[in-house]
């Protein structure tokens, strides 16, 4: 259970870079093609990340509210309803069902939730009976708000095609073709705040966002059972911890990162990260000229991360296996 009395002590922020080869990061809703703004910028929305860390939470026996139930897709009522009733809960209304809902899913309290019911039938006594759940607020804001994502570089978009082993139809002994949409090689940035003032509210912990850290990491990783995520690693994540009291925040960190080719071979022709030099020195300045703020900073990186320059001996290790697996 989470408990209020020991909300965020202070506002944290962070950066997170992961890598993806031959892979579609996060298609769009037409052709499932990689997203790109018109400048031929691509992207991934905070969306599909936060995907990442439900699918990574729910793993670890944490429950999850936006979720299916028993493999089939349902809307928001039907999770509750089948919550409170798995777990023989009352059929709570106001601001304790609002609690009840916090305390039990760990994604509500790190992302919130609009809250969006609809009455929907439920068995009491053997009968089957509309209950519509009335929660006090009906709109939560979460804690932790995500920038969208970005690829760092040019990146070039290809088609992959392979073969099916499945014929097309019966009689044909041929597999059919297939054809998938993705990018070379991009390295995304992503960046977010987590705000103590909505700590409160959504009753999120020290725990839980050390908890949701973890996440990022491994969930970019164990989203590889897909074709087209196969290729995701986790290279650098860092997160920024404020001193209490501070109202500040640098706000899109991963504007404060640049690369630096290695050779002469394009961008747009990047496939491992050896191929660049991952430049922060504008990061550096940023956190030194507020370090008067900072209560810590920690980082966690993957061997196959080269920087331009040495991360500064004040920043500690993440150790990231060493946080919390959640409940």
């Amino acid at each position: 259970m989470s408990d209020a009395t020991k909300t965020l002590r202070g506002r944290k922020e962070f950066l997170f870079l992961y890598d993806i080869k031959m892979g579609n990061p996060n298609g769009d809703p037409d052709e499932n093609r990689p997203r790109v703004l018109p400048d031929g910028t691509h992207y991934v929305t905070d969306v599909r990340l936060k995907r990442f860390v439900r699918d990574f939470l729910k793993t670890q026996g944490n429950e999850i509210l936006v979720d299916n139930v028993e493999g089939r897709t349902t809307n928001l009522t039907g999770r509750v309803i089948h919550y409170l009733e798995s777990n023989n809960l009352k059929k709570a209304t106001g601001s304790e069902l609002v609690k009840i809902l916090l305390d039990s899913f760990i994604d509500a309290r790190l992302f919130g939730s609009s809250f969006a019911f609809k009455a929907e039938g439920t068995q009491e006594n053997g009968e089957k009976i509309k209950w519509e759940p009335k929660p006090e607020p009906k709109t939560l804001t979460g804690a932790i708000q995500i920038n969208m994502g970005e690829v760092l570089h040019d990146a070039e978009e290809v088609d992959i095609h392979g073969t099916s082993i499945f014929a097309s139809s019966e009689g044909k002994s041929q597999g059919t073709f297939t054809t998938y949409f993705g990018l070379r090689y991009a390295l995304i940035g992503f960046s977010g705040v987590a705000n103590e003032h909505s700590a409160k509210l959504s009753r999120l912990t020290d725990d839980d966002y050390d908890l949701f850290l973890r996440a990022l990491w491994h969930g970019v990783r164990s989203a590889g059972n897909t074709r087209t995520k196969v290729g995701q690693i986790p290279h650098f994540l860092l997160s920024i911890e404020y001193k209490k009291g501070e109202e500040f925040q640098f706000g899109r960190l991963h504007d404060y990162v640049k690369l630096q080719g290695v050779g002469d071979k394009p961008p747009k022709y990047w496939a491992p990260p050896q191929d660049y030099k991952v430049d922060i020195t504008m990061l550096l300045e940023r956190v030194g000229s507020q370090e008067e703020r900072i209560e810590r900073v920690q980082y966690e990186k993957s061997p196959d991360m080269v920087f331009a320059h040495e991360l500064p001996e004040s920043w500690s290790r993440m150790n990231i296996d060493q946080l919390p697996k959640g409940r």
